[in-house]
């Protein structure tokens, strides 16, 4: 089974932290022990020589306090402090004793447990020979056992000095041998952390930057930028960028293809539709001629009834319906050829609100029309362009009641860049369903009575053969806006 790079790179990488905790913890130990071991060594040595030097000084003064005596001729003052300095020798023996490490040094501290009272026993014979005034007999104890068993004591001392040091180089020895320990140890967790990390670098090199720099090398190519960066952060930063251009472009493509599909699925129902809407248009037409014919001989012929006059106009009203729904099957399914001219779509707007201004004021409908002080120069076939206008207007003034239509226009760009003429015909109506907006530009869809449901879709289809787009922009209970987009013609405005 391959193993995969994200695998590789974190096993590598909680490798080399694995490493870094065990040396940190390798090190930590180690002081910690060799810490130890000095602090123990050097607190209860120090201890251990100081209770020594003092029972050295307690000997020596002792003896001191003795001779001085005998000096003095029995001066009984000069005795006054052997009592404390016995008892101050008895607590540094216990200290001594306290501190004591090793069985050498409290073998020693044993032997002269056993000394100091011999010595202590022989120096009250010294006082008690001088005292009965035998003081040849005293002052050879004090010169002969009395040194002797001082120096064995003394020399006891020394010992346990001695010994105490053999001791702290002892500890010092272990400190050593645990610092070299830790050492080889810490060495060999370096060297398996450089080995690691020389993997990770190489598996961030081989299975990270190197495809990058190819990935990024292959989109320069793909999107035609000879831009050069090599650091890292430009590296990741433009490969972000690439893919960013490189989603947003797949996403476009996709949407434009399901629209384009969905455009050339209902293009060739259109054009089914279209083929029978003309020939069942055509087929009406004319028996709908000879209809309307003698429908007006009929009339003359029995002109002078007011009855007949009334009903001969409501059917004649129908038949010109009728004759207007086949007009628009037919436009709708054989599009009348562009008449493409220069013009100024202000002059189209304006004569188009003119034109309806009169049917607005009969409903009550207020008809507000603003158009830019620049020219809005386009290449139209003015004559549909106001049939759409008609259209949309139309449409406003059904949806509103004592409401209000406003007709704007301004020069903006597309997303592309290009000029655009924009042309709004918002109203103040009650809006559209969501279902029905979805609905409106299908052809044969109406929510009127009686209505072909091809007005918008015959609209929207002229602004697309004029290179624009109809949309509806908004429709809320506030009232609805229709937008005509209409590319701007660029040599008339020059």
């Amino acid at each position: 089974m391959r193993i995969g790079l994200a695998t590789r790179f974190s096993a590598a990488v909680l490798g080399v932290v694995g490493l870094a905790i065990v040396s940190a913890a390798t090190g930590w130990y180690s002081s910690r022990t060799t810490a130890d071991l000095l602090d123990q060594a050097v607190r209860n040595n120090l201890s251990s020589v100081r209770a020594a030097e003092e029972l050295e000084i307690a000997l020596l003064e002792q003896r001191g306090i003795v001779s001085s005596y005998i000096l003095a001729e029995g001066d009984e003052a000069r005795l006054q402090d052997l009592p404390g300095k016995e008892a101050g020798f008895r607590d540094w023996l216990q200290t001594a004793r306290i501190s004591a490490n090793t069985g050498e040094e409290h073998e020693i501290l044993q032997r002269l447990e056993i000394v100091y009272p011999q010595y202590c026993a022989a120096r009250q014979r010294v006082l008690d020979l001088y005292e009965q005034g035998d003081v040849a007999q005293a002052t050879e104890v004090l010169l002969g056992e009395v040194h002797d068993l001082y120096l064995k004591a003394y020399g006891l001392c020394e010992n346990f000095i001695d010994a105490n040091m053999r001791y702290v180089e002892d500890s010092m020895a272990l400190a050593r041998s645990q610092t070299r320990q830790t050492m080889w140890v810490a060495s060999t967790v370096a060297l398996l952390t450089l080995g690691l990390g020389v993997g990770l670098l190489w598996l961030f090199f081989a299975g990270v930057l190197f495809p990058l720099r190819r990935m990024l090398t292959d989109a320069r190519t793909f999107a035609g930028s000879s831009t050069s960066s090599r650091t890292m952060g430009d590296e990741m930063h433009e490969v972000g960028k690439h893919l960013q251009l490189l989603m947003s472009d797949v996403a476009e493509t996709r949407s434009s293809l399901e629209e384009n599909r969905l455009r050339l699925s209902i293009a060739e129902k259109l054009a089914a539709v279209g083929r029978l809407a003309a020939s069942v248009a055509h087929e009406i037409r004319n028996p709908l001629t000879a209809v309307k014919m003698w429908l007006f001989s009929i009339r003359g012929a029995v002109a002078g009834d007011p009855e007949l006059d009334r009903k001969f106009g409501i059917v004649s009203e129908e038949i010109g319906r009728l004759e207007s729904i086949i007009g628009d099957f037919l436009e709708f399914s054989r599009p009348t050829p562009l008449k493409l001219e220069p013009c100024d779509l202000r002059d189209v707007v304006r004569r188009t609100a003119d034109l309806l201004a009169c049917r607005c004021q009969e409903k009550d409908v207020r008809l507000a029309c603003t158009m830019p002080e620049q020219p809005l120069p386009v290449v139209v076939d003015a004559g549909q362009l106001r049939q759409v206008f008609i259209n949309l207007l139309n449409n406003s003034m059904e949806a509103v009641s004592h409401g209000a239509i406003e007709v704007s226009g301004h020069a903006t760009t597309d997303g592309e860049g290009r000029g655009m003429a924009v042309v709004r015909v918002a109203d103040t109506g009650g809006g559209m369903p969501h279902d029905v907006r979805e609905k409106i530009f299908d052809p044969f869809f109406t929510t009127k009575d009686g209505g072909t449901g091809l007005g918008l879709s015959i609209a929207a289809q002229i602004i697309a053969r004029h290179s624009g787009r109809l949309v509806l922009e908004s429709s809320t209970d506030q009232g609805t806006v229709f937008a005509v987009w209409l590319p701007i013609d660029n040599g008339a405005r020059g």
